[in-house]
C-alpha cells in the first residue's frame, strides 16, 4: 500500500475518530446529567471504547474486502468484519451482565446499542466514499 493510499484510508476513518472523541467528551462533560437520568457514564464510556476499537478493525476488513480480487476473498473479509463486530459486542454485554448482575445499567446498554448503529452508519458512509 502506497503512502497516498494510507493517507486516504486514515482520512476515511476520520469520522469514526471524531465521533469517538465527541462521545467521550460528552460522557466526561455531562457526567452529572447522565447520572440524573440513571445512565452510568462508565458503562457508556467503556462501551464507546469497545465499539470504536471493533469498528476500526471491521473497517479495515471491509476495506480489504473491497480491494480483494476474488469473490471468495470479498465475502470472507466482509463476513469476518460483521461477525467480529457482533461477537465482540455480544461478549462484552454478556461479561458485563455476568460480572455485575445486580447493578446492570440497562439505559447504558441501550445507549451503547444506539452507538453501535451510529458507528455502523459512519463505517458504511466512509466505505461508500472510498468506492
Amino acid at each position: 500500500m502506497s503512502i497516498n493510499e494510507k493517507l486516504k484510508a486514515n482520512r476515511l476513518a476520520l469520522p469514526l475518530i471524531i465521533f469517538f472523541l465527541l462521545v467521550t467528551a460528552l460522557c466526561l462533560g455531562a457526567k452529572n446529567q447522565l447520572l440524573q437520568w440513571g445512565v452510568s457514564p462508565k458503562v457508556v464510556s467503556i462501551g464507546n471504547l469497545i465499539l470504536f476499537a471493533v469498528s476500526l478493525l471491521s473497517f479495515i476488513l471491509y476495506r480489504r474486502a473491497m480491494s480483494h480480487p476474488t469473490t471468495m476473498g470479498f465475502l470472507r473479509n466482509t463476513y469476518g468484519g460483521l461477525f467480529l463486530k457482533l461477537l465482540v459486542c455480544a461478549i462484552a454485554v454478556a461479561a458485563y451482565v455476568l460480572t455485575d448482575r445486580e447493578h446492570v445499567n440497562k439505559q447504558g446498554i441501550f445507549i451503547c446499542v444506539f452507538l453501535y448503529f451510529v458507528y455502523t452508519l459512519l463505517e458504511m458512509r466512509s466505505l461508500m466514499q472510498c468506492n
